[in-house]
């Protein structure tokens, strides 16, 4: 007859054992603690301390100055910005003997042949003339012979945002850095450092650059960049050349960095680019910091101080001045391990990094290690038999149920991007809930469901080993990506897949220690009531009792499995049966009671692996939402891959809790079903934009030489524009047409319409006439039918007229020969081998005697030649009254003709575009105040307030010039 157990035993088995509701607890507890930790540090992360320090309240005061206006290159209002700097830094330099400014205003000026930064895939070969406005500062170091640490970031703006976080933080992070380093209580650093304060990153990374042109480039051989792709928030680390050098921030005091992003970028899903690309191009080792979110208002009106705060200057300065410290005082050797590095944060408080290689090699043992030790441990249990599980059963039920429930997760996902493209855009909160309720659901009524119709021993340790060994195949893959270092992000497997590890081989471990299970022998024994000998069951140990050893099938399910500790056969292998039963009615009671059995064991392998691993894969995961959410309203691509990521996150996140999961608690079932009928409907119902999550449009109007027609042109998600654009006044009272043009294969669309005209400069109607702002006059050309050979090059010069303008770009075309269309066509090569800027004066020079590349004559004039072709030519100045560009080319006619037959009829044509990129300000027009850009005044003014607007090109008004040649 069965002891009923104690209350102290009963206790035991309620609270500790695998029950439903301990269970459940812990699992409520694992995903709101990860929540809370999350918040709560984001929140102390962004606190500034209190009283504020000198250098914070001055960059405070310096982020205010600098973007009071907008500041593009292209503006009067750079030039403004640019002398601020210039006074505030020399007024900070003088404090100190070795601390030295210069201006490269008006002194430095260069060509360069640069492809295109921001697309990797273009081949055009493009030329760049530029004038550099940026400010550079020196400071002295103790030993100046050591390599010296770079600090950089931009002074411009873009033409439609006031530049608060891109990149006045970066500026103002600096100006309190050299604070710092200028103050009574600071000593000379022992390294030198560099300030590059430099100017139009926007368009073309242009100020780095001109920096790499300096004379204190040779002095440096580490930097720091700091930028701004969002609008406040936490500044992160997110790309570093090695782990030498990134090292060095483990001296920041608000940590924040993951290596998930470098992994972006090198996998191409993130294609925007920084100073960081310039820097490492001429071999420079550092890092790239910058804030990140929200990216809707990136590049926009509400990129201004009110959509910043103390905390997230403070938040970048702070680690900024840490790590430049950390840097420029190592008096020895910085490490030159220039392997790629792995590296994150922990709750901005801990940091952590590692190269690349070390988790390749800690991979390699993992991976050989955690096979070999399960493999062990399943046969010692095995030749114990103290696991009632037969392999033949219960082993797909697991990968049946993750691959059911990610099927619809994926499916239910593909409906709500179907049914709206961008809705991540707005919020990926609520389709990240619903899905990953729908993912938990799935996986409970499965696992549930089986462990109800066809139990098994310890389901949860089945599930535990066939989770390692699918994660043991994506660490394989992991590892083979490491070994050529194309993988920074797989620090996330390698985690999971040891927490994984060690739970799934605590469960056998526990196994193995327990008593070995009884086996079942037969002997020939007399009945004990008749006089006949009858076969029965019987053990080794004839005096043992069978009540004592064996539960009924009535038994309690705390009933244990094997003998009392006292009992007579404690030592034995074997066991007294009942009289009469069968080896078979005998291992089924031995199952029962393994089955019902308390497991002790489940709470343990829950702790080591549930928080962590939820913790992980939610923080991480949340992070690139954060970061790729708002891609969406870029193309469908970006759409499709954000939902994909979103699906492994809600995929990921529940994974850990799925071992355990057929044990959940109705209440908590109900619960998630909740969420995911709400979250369903708020993700199926709601907008997909709001004012806090706003769509952006680029703008953009063009006015053609020849039709004179001011068009405006807005780029943005298809379905979006054109609704809007009805509602505006000047096209409802003019009835103006409104022609769109789709792109099915991005799901994006351009709308094309005559708007309100620009005025440009102060001064009559007559100064305002289109062609007054822009012509083209030929003033030499030899392609004048007296041809030679198609090897002699033609020479044309002409004059670019144009007012109060700073950028123009050139392209070329011919018969056939586009520039236009040679980005992404290596058939297209264009004629044109030699670009001169004339300065002083013209001078005919034959094309064989100029060198390759960049040069200048003794006159000044720069010039480049390659005999690539140029397809495009960038022209930049920064004298605002010098009323034309003088430019020569030298073309050659074998581009248009593979044989000898002299062609006297090529012709080169050439388009120009101007860009004048002043939104925020007025001119005086026969003796009248006007707005420069009066179409997107009115944009700004009619358009719901969940549209926001930047610029499609370089400027805001584009004025374009054809000629032959």
């Amino acid at each position: 007859m069965s002891q009923e157990p104690g209350r102290i035993t009963k206790f035991i088995q309620s609270t500790f054992g695998f029950r439903k509701t301990t269970l459940t607890v812990l699992v409520i507890i694992s995903y709101i603690v990860t929540i809370l930790l999350n918040l709560y540090f984001d929140k102390v992360s962004l606190t500034p301390p209190e009283p504020a320090p000198r250098i914070l309240s001055t960059a405070w005061l310096d982020l205010q100055t600098i973007s009071t206006n907008f500041h593009p290159y292209t503006s009067h209002a750079n030039d403004d910005v640019h002398d601020y700097l210039l006074e505030r830094i020399s007024t900070i330099c003088a404090r100190k003997s070795y601390m030295e400014v210069d201006d490269d205003y008006d002194k430095l000026k260069f060509m360069v042949n640069q492809q295109d930064v921001f697309d990797p895939e273009s081949l055009t070969n493009r030329i760049i003339y530029f004038e550099s406005g940026n400010i550079v500062v020196k400071i002295e170091g103790k030993s100046p012979a050591l390599p010296g640490v770079l600090v950089s970031s931009h002074y411009d703006s873009v033409p439609t945002a006031y530049g608060a976080t891109d990149d006045g933080m970066g500026v103002a992070s600096m100006l309190g850095i050299l604070e710092h380093y200028s103050s009574d209580e600071s000593e000379q650093p022992e390294r030198t450092i560099i300030f590059n304060f430099n100017n139009d990153e926007e368009f073309g990374l242009l100020g780095a650059e001109a920096f790499m042109k300096h004379k204190w480039a040779k002095l440096v051989k580490y930097f720091v960049n700091l930028e701004g792709t969002g609008a406040g928030g936490k500044a992160i680390l997110f790309r570093s050349t090695d782990v030498g050098v990134l090292s060095y921030y483990s001296a920041a005091s608000r940590p924040f960095a993951n290596s998930l992003f470098q992994e972006g970028f090198q996998s191409g899903l993130i294609r925007s680019q920084t100073d960081y690309k310039v820097y490492v191009e001429n071999g420079l080792r550092g890092v790239d910091i910058a804030f990140y979110k929200p990216r809707s208002l990136y590049h926009t009106l509400r990129d201004s101080i009110t959509g910043t705060s103390l905390g997230s200057l403070w938040h970048m300065e702070i680690n900024a001045l840490n790590l430049v410290d950390a840097l420029a005082n190592e008096s020895t050797q910085i490490s030159d391990d220039t392997s790629q590095a792995v590296f994150f944060d922990i709750l901005g408080k801990f940091f952590f990094y590692c190269s690349v290689n070390s988790l390749y090699v800690l991979d390699i043992f993992i991976v050989s290690i955690v096979p070999i030790v399960t493999i062990i441990c399943v046969l010692i249990v095995a030749k114990r038999g103290t696991w009632y599980v037969e392999f033949g059963r219960g082993w797909l039920r697991y990968p049946i149920s993750l691959l059911a429930s990610y099927a619809l997760t994926a499916f239910v996902s593909k409906y709500l991007y179907l049914n709206d493209p961008v809705l991540l855009s707005n919020d990926y909160i609520s389709p990240l809930l619903a899905l990953s309720s729908l993912n938990l659901l799935c996986n409970y009524l499965i696992l549930n469901f089986l462990a109800w119709l066809r139990p098994i021993h310890d389901q949860k340790l089945v599930c535990l080993l066939e989770l390692n060994f699918i994660l043991w195949i994506g660490a394989i893959w992991m590892t083979m990506q490491e070994k050529q270092e194309h993988n920074v992000a797989g620090y996330i497997i390698t985690i999971v897949h040891s927490l994984v590890s060690v739970s799934s081989i605590f469960g056998l471990i526990g196994l193995t220690l327990k008593r070995r299970a009884p086996r079942y022998r037969r002997t020939m024994k007399p009945r004990i009531y008749g006089s006949n000998e009858q076969e029965r069951p019987h053990s080794d140990n004839e005096n043992s009792s069978p009540a004592e050893t064996i539960p009924d099938s009535n038994d309690s399910e705390n009933q244990p499995l094997l003998p009392p500790e006292n009992s007579s056969n404690n030592n034995n292998s074997t066991i007294v049966v009942i009289e009469h039963e069968s080896e078979e009615t005998y291992k089924q009671k031995l199952k029962h009671a393994a089955l019902q059995s308390f497991s002790y064991d489940w709470s343990i392998q829950f702790l080591i692996l549930v928080p962590l691993s939820t913790f992980l894969i939610y923080t991480n995961g949340e992070l690139a939402l954060q970061a790729l959410n708002q891609t969406v309203q870029e193309s469908s691509y970006f759409g499709r891959v954000t939902m994909q990521i979103l699906v492994g996150v809600a995929v990921s996140v529940g994974v850990p809790v799925t071992p355990f999961i057929h044990k959940l608690n109705g209440a908590l079932v109900l619960f998630l079903t909740a969420v995911l009928l709400v979250c369903s409907m708020v993700s199926y119902f709601e907008s997909p934009y709001s004012y806090a999550n706003p769509l952006k449009l680029r703008f953009l109007q063009t006015i053609d030489e020849a039709s004179k027609a001011p068009l405006v042109n807005l780029f943005g998600r298809a379905g979006y524009i054109e609704p809007m654009l009805r509602d505006l006044p000047s096209l409802k009272d003019s009835g103006t047409a409104i022609s769109c043009t789709i792109n099915n294969d991005m799901g994006t669309e351009r709308c094309q319409y005559e708007g309100p005209r620009p005025y440009l400069l102060d001064g009559t109607s007559a100064d305002n006439e289109f062609s007054h702002y822009l012509s083209v006059q030929v003033v030499n050309n030899s392609n004048n039918g007296d041809v030679v050979d198609n090897y002699t090059p033609v020479e044309v010069d002409f004059l670019i007229n144009v007012q109060d303008n700073r950028n123009c770009i050139l392209r070329f075309n011919s018969s056939n020969y586009d520039s236009l269309k040679s980005p992404h066509s290596e058939k297209m090569v264009s004629p044109v081998k030699l670009v001169t800027l004339y300065v002083n004066g013209y001078e005919s020079v034959p094309l064989s005697s100029v060198p390759s590349g960049y040069s200048t004559d003794e006159a000044g004039n720069h010039r480049f030649k390659t005999m690539k072709g140029i397809d495009e030519i960038q022209l930049h100045k920064l004298n605002w009254t010098q009323p034309y560009y003088h430019v020569g080319l030298q073309w050659l006619r074998t581009a248009f003709d593979d044989d000898d037959n002299i062609d006297k009829s090529a012709q080169l044509g050439m388009s120009v575009s101007c860009y004048w990129g002043e939104y925020d300000e007025e001119v005086r027009v026969d003796d009248r105040k006007v707005r420069k850009v009066r179409a997107l005044d009115e944009l700004i003014q009619y358009s719901p307030r969940h549209m926001v607007y930047s610029n499609l090109e370089r400027g805001l008004v584009e004025i374009n010039s054809h000629v032959i040649l």
